[in-house]
């Protein structure tokens, strides 16, 4: 993922979000399916020059699809994504499938919303699906 990012022309830096809720992280509220707290704390922010010189920041959150957080945490960043979403340049979901990264677009109100409204117990059903596209 990193070499990948690394690679787009637009690339500046990276930053490993600390794993543990630290003041120094990027922290995320979400409950868990029995209603308690929880933080997500996202992996990777990208830093990138945009078109225009300036600089802007993608939440790039690699996540297992295996473990049990991943619908609350995947809704949460969802959500984030819709109310702080003009924020980042990019914001997106990945997970591997079979041998292929998949990716969700969270910037795009329609992957949000089936995101936010998936009951299901695996969401590898979203990153198979129309709306997940390959990671490059």
């Amino acid at each position: 993922m990193l070499e990948t990012e690394a690679a787009r022309p637009t690339f500046v830096a990276w930053y490993r979000n600390p794993a543990r809720p630290t003041p120094a992280s990027l922290r995320i509220a979400y409950q868990d399916d029995s209603a308690a707290w929880g933080s997500l704390q996202v992996d990777f922010l990208v830093v990138s020059r945009r078109s225009d010189g300036t600089l802007g920041v993608s939440i790039i959150d690699p996540h297992g699809d295996y473990l049990a957080d991943t619908r609350p945490k995947l809704q949460a960043l969802a959500r984030y994504a819709e109310l702080y979403g003009d924020h980042y340049v990019r914001i997106e979901s990945i997970v591997k499938v079979g041998d292929q990264l998949r990716v969700l677009d969270l910037h795009d109100p329609g992957i949000r919303a089936e995101a936010m409204e998936f009951d299901g117990a695996q969401v590898s059903e979203l990153y198979e699906g129309s709306h997940a596209r390959d990671y490059r």
